[in-house]
């Protein structure tokens, strides 16, 4: 495993983690009986055995039992890990004390006095950024940081190179949070997020201001991985490896929900897999595939008045636009809401952050699966 030192905070990461919202939205390991919980102490140990140190996860991932698991395995091995965590709360309500109260929560769930890092959650506007600075939330984290109950602060951002150059001219950031993988462009129109952007103009600034980055979304929600028409898919060593090259990235912490997908991922880390240009080339070239709307499988869409499972739908249809496979159909029959049932409220538009026109796209969908 290979290590980078996080920007000003002096932490040394290893340059792959373990993302917490894998444990929430893939599986069954964040279930309200907290059956799954035995499964991601599992996991979390067996990560720290195999070099891993770095631990994302955030306040409201699957009901905070991702935070739950953590904490179990930090009894005895705290000084082994670097845990970054993050509150949404804000969003919400405007109240500083909330955003407190969601803090010691979290400090109650990783069983620890002290986060080594604390964000604000997906603050991916000029409104949402001018809210928490204007409304005395930003506050709360640096007076948790001058109290010790978290050591280094900042945001984590679906919004860009100007919301996130915002963020670093406060001069009070420590470590950014942000979406990068091989996708080097918009996937929609409204898209505030631009990779190439993020690669060549934001990481350049943080490295100048000495921002610790870590990178979520290596593999596009694992929506990167599925098969073509041919059944062929990206690899998930190849996606987190060609971030882990980006000398600007300190560490990436793709979702883990299984101990194989752990093994696997965590090889990136080693330089002996690295990638050649030609390689890089060609990745880059078969990646093109993914078509401008494209969905990370993040879940914020929900949940829908209509019962539909977004994601899902989103996940049948962007493999239909590339394999037009039968077995696409089939799956989607399962679910239990169809698309037509959806209503255009475009409350999951709003909430999105991605700005996927997700109306839209269940009609498409409807049109796709309902009348064949």
């Amino acid at each position: 495993m290979e290590y980078r030192v996080l920007g000003k905070t002096g932490l040394k990461v290893s340059v792959v983690g373990v993302g917490g919202l894998g444990f929430a939205t893939r599986g069954k390991l964040c279930t309200p009986d907290r059956n799954g919980l035995p499964e991601i102490v599992r996991i979390i140990n067996r990560a720290l055995d195999l070099g891993v140190n770095i631990f994302d996860t955030a306040y409201v991932y699957g009901g905070g039992i991702p935070e739950e698991g953590l904490g179990m395995v930090m009894k005895t091995r705290r000084k082994e890990a670097v845990i970054l965590s993050r509150t949404h709360v804000y969003q919400v309500s405007d109240k500083p004390e909330e955003t407190a109260a969601s803090l010691e929560t979290s400090l109650r769930r990783l069983q620890t006095d002290t986060v080594d890092i604390y964000q604000l959650h997906d603050v991916s506007s000029p409104e949402s950024f001018r809210k928490v600075i204007d409304c005395g939330i930003y506050d709360v984290l640096k007076k948790a940081k001058k109290e010790g109950k978290v050591r280094f602060i900042g945001f984590s951002t679906h919004g860009g190179y100007e919301v996130a150059k915002m963020m670093i001219e406060t001069g009070d950031v420590d470590v950014l949070t942000v979406s990068y993988n091989i996708l080097h462009r918009k996937r929609s129109a409204g898209d505030r997020e631009n990779l190439r952007e993020t690669s060549e103009k934001l990481f350049p600034l943080a490295k100048k201001h000495d921002i610790g980055i870590t990178v979520m979304k290596p593999l596009g929600g694992s929506s990167l991985m599925s098969p073509d028409e041919k059944g062929k898919s990206l690899s998930a060593l190849k996606l987190i490896r060609y971030v882990v090259q980006n000398p600007y990235v300190h560490a990436v912490t793709p979702g883990i929900d299984n101990m194989k997908q752990l093994e696997e991922d965590v090889k990136a880390g080693d330089p002996a897999y690295g990638l050649t240009g030609q390689d890089i080339r060609e990745f880059e070239e078969e990646a093109g595939k993914w078509g401008s709307e494209f969905c990370r499988q993040c879940g914020y869409c929900r949940p829908c008045p209509r019962e539909i499972n977004i994601p899902a739908v989103l996940k049948n249809l962007m493999e239909w636009r590339r394999t037009r496979k039968e077995s696409v159909i089939e799956s989607y029959k399962k679910l239990e809401a169809r698309a037509s049932s959806c209503i255009a409220c475009k409350v999951c538009e709003e909430r999105c952050p991605y700005h996927l026109p997700i109306s839209g796209m269940m009609s498409e969908a409807s049109e796709a699966f309902e009348n064949v």
